[in-house]
């Protein structure tokens, strides 16, 4: 185990797998065209993955997902507003669960990605806490802030202004 700290998004599943497949590949064409190449991929070969997870102390949910984003901001991946309620100073996580959308459905319902309204989605929900505890008996990576280091399991808290700025 280690303890890593992020400042916007941590997420898992889809996330996890295009960052992992970014950081293998070429970015001869620059990093937003890999990224994008990325995600194109990791849409038509990902295996929606089994979730369980907890927030605070709620009760277990278990999931098929798409992605879950773990969310301090509202934006990641290059403008996709994944958590439009997000606020980083509000001191808590705005976490999206992207249930088991299948590729057509995925692609009707891309451009709510970027325009904020991903939560009119049916098979997408969100819910807030400070903490989230979510494990799987399948391989699931982590995107930390755009980072891939490691899989679930994972636990996820906030820590409260924890970013001081000295500005003069």
């Amino acid at each position: 185990p280690c303890i890593r700290y992020f400042h916007n998004i941590t997420s898992f599943g889809l996330g996890g797998e295009v960052v992992d497949r970014v950081n293998h590949t070429s970015k001869a064409c620059g990093p937003f065209l890999s990224f994008i190449w990325a995600t194109l991929v990791g849409i038509f070969v990902y295996d929606r993955k089994h979730v369980r997870f907890r927030v605070d102390d709620g009760d277990p949910q278990d999931v098929t997902i798409l992605n879950i984003a773990v969310a301090n901001g509202q934006y990641h991946g290059g403008g996709m507003q994944v958590a439009p309620d997000a606020r980083v100073d509000d001191g808590l996580f705005h976490i999206t669960v992207i249930g088991n959308l299948n590729l057509p459905e995925i692609f009707w319902h891309l451009p709510k990605l970027y325009n904020g309204k991903i939560k009119k989605i049916k098979k997408v929900f969100t819910l807030t806490g400070r903490k989230l505890v979510a494990t799987s008996e399948q391989t699931v990576l982590l995107d930390v802030d755009g980072e891939q280091p490691g899989r679930l399991p994972v636990e996820i808290e906030i820590v409260p202004a924890a970013i001081r700025m000295i500005m003069s």
